[in-house]
């Protein structure tokens, strides 16, 4: 029994001298183990193009794991108001919004009316050819005129918004040095305004709507929306 253990012993002692001295090398990847183990130049052997391999400093590590979460983090999005409109502004402004940002969604948000003041306005007007005769008059004298409409009433022509009467008196008064007859003062009933909105623009579209040409929006162009919580209809 001693002899046969003693056998076993330098048999099994000759199998790995010879493990060891690399002759059994084809059959290395069939056992799974390496006379080399797992040092650097067995690990080298087995890696698929080695020579792309970079070390990065810790800087440079940092660096790439912030790309990365950039990377995967959704695109950030901003809501984007312009106004506020009047109902005559609103029906110019859709149009060339749409002519520049065709495919493009937006909402009509409506402003809550404020007080309406006090109005220095010429009217009202029973006959559409005569409100355009003097509204073409007041244009040629440089006053802008605004329509100012009431359903079940004729329309008048709004010259100008004041805070106060005494403002509002002012400029009858100035109005009426430039020759302009049969104005008068009123106190004003509250406008309805709207703002058109994007609540979500990503990056691409923040740039193409703060882009946009002053006169294709009126004056008034997208700014961070005011309150953004607000809710608009379409």
């Amino acid at each position: 029994m001693l002899r046969a253990l003693v056998l076993v012993l330098l048999l099994a002692n000759a199998g790995f001298w010879v493990w060891r001295q690399g002759w059994l090398a084809p059959l290395h990847g069939a056992i799974g183990a390496h006379p080399e183990g797992e040092r650097e130049p067995g690990r080298m052997a087995r890696q698929v193009r080695p020579e792309r391999v970079e070390i990065l400093t810790p800087e440079a590590a940092s660096a790439a794991q912030r790309l990365a979460r950039a990377a995967a983090a959704p695109a950030a999005t901003v809501c984007l108001e312009a106004g506020p409109y009047t109902a005559t502004e609103l029906a110019a402004v859709q149009p060339a919004l749409q002519a520049a940002w065709p495919g493009g969604t937006w909402a009509v948000r409506e402003i809550p009316a404020a007080g309406g003041g006090w109005w220095v306005v010429v009217g009202p007007f029973f006959d559409a050819e005569q409100l355009q005769t003097r509204r073409d008059e007041l244009r040629r004298r440089g006053v802008m005129p605004e329509q100012a409409s009431t359903p079940g009433a004729a329309p008048m022509l709004i010259l100008s918004r004041h805070d106060n009467r005494e403002a509002a008196e002012l400029e009858l008064t100035a109005l009426e040095a430039r020759d302009v007859q049969t104005a008068r003062v009123i106190e004003g009933s509250p406008r309805v305004t709207r703002a058109l909105r994007v609540a979500q623009a990503d990056a691409p579209t923040q740039a193409l709507l703060t882009g946009l040409a002053a006169e294709r929006l009126r004056g008034k162009p997208f700014v961070p929306c005011r309150n953004p919580n607000a809710l608009s209809e379409r």
